[in-house]
């Protein structure tokens, strides 16, 4: 693989692709934990999800030249590595299908009450199957556009209604709110975990360089700084029993939001932007899916080529090899029926089989 994504880009996408799960579940789920102590629920959440930043950091710089996160799962996990790979690569495809689901489900609910959600599921598969297909470069490429403006709309519509937030509604928390509070962070884990795992599974398309904790660490600050600021907007406008009540509490805020005293009900604009997320987070989960269900069923050598000789293909005798290589193993493998690649000079080696490895060759 080659190093075709930025850091930037691979954050961009892992940031708009929290965005969807963040806005969906995040506020009616952690208000149901939490009470009115939901606002402050990602902030005990960081420390956790700074350790675990610090574990894929630590585990990722185990990974070789070209490596993702299912390729140096197989490479150390062996046979429980394989059984990860396909626990992972199944759910992946699972959840890309549930997050086209749950975009169609939206539309229909907010916009389009009328329409059938298959309209929007077929629509939105096609184009994240192709968007997946086009490789992750593509994805990088696209999530680091629609970033700015995505974040932009989100913070402006978060300030105007902060700006009309009751402060009775969040004020004051006591000792009594802390459990409630806890409770609250698993829910933000548990929105934050997807995308930090997702991106992963790109890695063997970014170059191999030090200190990426720094940077890990504080992207997954700024995500609980965003889920803080959207539960004050959240539970200062509506409290915390009717928030918990709400199925979509975000775009019942922005219904509800007026601009300069005269633009108002802009939350069909809003969801209409929020397709993006779906989108990409859709994208990358079956690109995911098919990477780590790829490399057990599609046989995408993990040999020597890619591990210099120590990988699950060693033992079979795989050997890197040019023309001489080939020349040698020819006359055995021929007598043995074997196919031998020779590959053209300009081009890299392919994988040739060692003659020892055919008792043939031998005798």
């Amino acid at each position: 693989m080659g190093s075709s994504l930025s850091r930037r880009q691979l954050l961009a996408l892992g940031t708009v692709s929290f965005l969807a799960p963040a806005l969906r579940f995040y506020p009616s789920e952690s208000t149901l934990l939490a009470g009115r102590a939901a606002w402050a629920a990602a902030l005990p959440a960081l420390p956790l999800m700074l350790g675990y930043c610090l574990f894929l950091t630590r585990l990722l710089a185990l990974r070789r030249e070209g490596e993702g996160l299912a390729e140096l799962t197989l490479r150390l996990g062996g046979g429980p590595g394989r059984v990860m790979l396909v626990l992972a690569g199944l759910w992946a495809l699972l959840y890309a299908a549930f997050v086209l689901r749950a975009g169609a489900d939206r539309l229909v609910g907010t916009v389009y009450p009328k329409a059938s959600p298959g309209v929007f599921i077929e629509v939105m598969g096609l184009l994240s199957l192709l968007a997946a297909l086009a490789g992750p470069r593509s994805l990088g490429r696209m999530a680091r556009m629609v970033q700015p403006f995505l974040l932009g709309i989100l913070l402006l519509l978060l300030f105007v209604a902060l700006a009309g937030a009751d402060t009775d509604k969040l004020l004051p928390l006591t000792g009594a709110d802390l459990p409630g509070a806890l409770r609250g962070a698993a829910s933000a884990a548990d929105v934050l975990v997807c995308p930090a795992v997702g991106i992963c599974f790109l890695t063997g398309h970014m170059k191999k360089r030090p200190g990426g904790f720094l940077p890990l660490g504080l992207w997954m600050g700024m995500l609980c700084l965003l889920l803080t600021l959207l539960n004050l907007a959240l539970l200062g406008s509506f409290g915390a029993e009717l928030a918990a009540t709400l199925s979509r509490p975000f775009f019942v805020l922005v219904r509800t939001l007026v601009f300069f005293r005269t633009v108002e009900r802009v939350e069909a604009l809003v969801v209409m932007l929020w397709i993006f997320p779906d989108f990409l987070m859709a994208a990358l989960y079956l690109w995911a899916g098919r990477q780590a269900l790829g490399l057990l069923l599609a046989g995408k050598q993990l040999g020597p080529r890619r591990f210099g000789g120590h990988g699950p293909g060693a033992h079979l005798g795989l050997r890197r090899g040019g023309h001489r290589a080939g020349a040698r193993a020819g006359p055995g493998l021929r007598k043995s029926g074997a196919l031998v690649t020779d590959p053209d000079p300009g081009h890299q080696p392919g994988l040739l089989l060692r003659p020892a490895a055919f008792p043939i060759y031998n005798s």
